[in-house]
C-alpha cells in the first residue's frame, strides 16, 4: 500500500512538471536582421567591382534624365522585392521598373537564404549583416552584391 502511494505521488510529480514544461512560453526569436529597406551599394563579379553611385553620377553627368536610375530591395517576413530602373538608351530616360518578388527561407543557425519564385529554386545566398550594410554571395556564381540600409 504504501509503495502504491509513492508511485501515485511520483507519477503525479513528473505529470504536473511535465505540464509546467509544456505551458512554457516559447521566447520570441529576434527579427531576422535582413528585414528592412535596402539600396545596392555595389555588385562584384569576374574579377570587377561596380559602384553603383558612382556608375548613376558618371551616367547623370552625360544625361540627367538618367537621374530616375534605382536599384532597391525591400524585404518582409514573407517577400523579397526587388526594384530596378534602368536607363533606356534609345530614348535617353529610364525604362520601367523591373519589380522582381520572391519568397524567401533561411536555413537553421545558418546565413544561407534560399529564394523561390513560385515553385522554382531561383538564388542561394549567403548573406550577412554588419550594422547598416547586407552582403549576399551568391552560391552559384559568387557573385557579391553590397547592400545599404534605407533609414525610415
Amino acid at each position: 500500500m504504501m509503495v502504491k502511494k509513492l508511485i501515485i505521488k511520483i507519477s503525479l510529480y513528473f505529470l504536473i512538471f511535465s505540464l509546467v514544461l509544456g505551458c512554457k512560453k516559447d521566447e520570441a526569436s529576434p527579427p531576422d536582421p535582413i528585414l528592412g529597406n535596402w539600396q545596392v551599394y555595389s555588385i562584384s563579379g569576374d574579377g570587377e567591382t561596380i559602384v553603383w553611385d558612382e556608375l548613376k553620377e558618371t551616367l547623370v553627368s552625360l544625361i540627367p534624365e538618367y537621374d530616375c536610375m534605382a536599384w532597391t530591395v525591400s524585404i518582409t517576413e514573407e517577400l523579397v522585392t526587388t526594384n530596378i530602373v534602368l536607363p533606356d538608351y534609345d530614348s535617353n530616360s529610364c525604362e520601367a521598373a523591373e519589380v522582381t518578388i520572391w519568397t524567401w527561407e533561411r536555413t537553421k543557425d545558418s546565413n544561407e537564404y534560399t529564394f523561390t519564385k513560385g515553385l522554382i529554386e531561383v538564388s542561394i545566398y549567403n548573406i550577412t549583416v554588419s550594422g547598416n550594410q547586407m552582403t549576399w554571395t551568391d552560391q552559384f556564381d559568387g557573385a557579391i552584391t553590397i547592400w545599404n540600409k534605407i533609414e525610415q
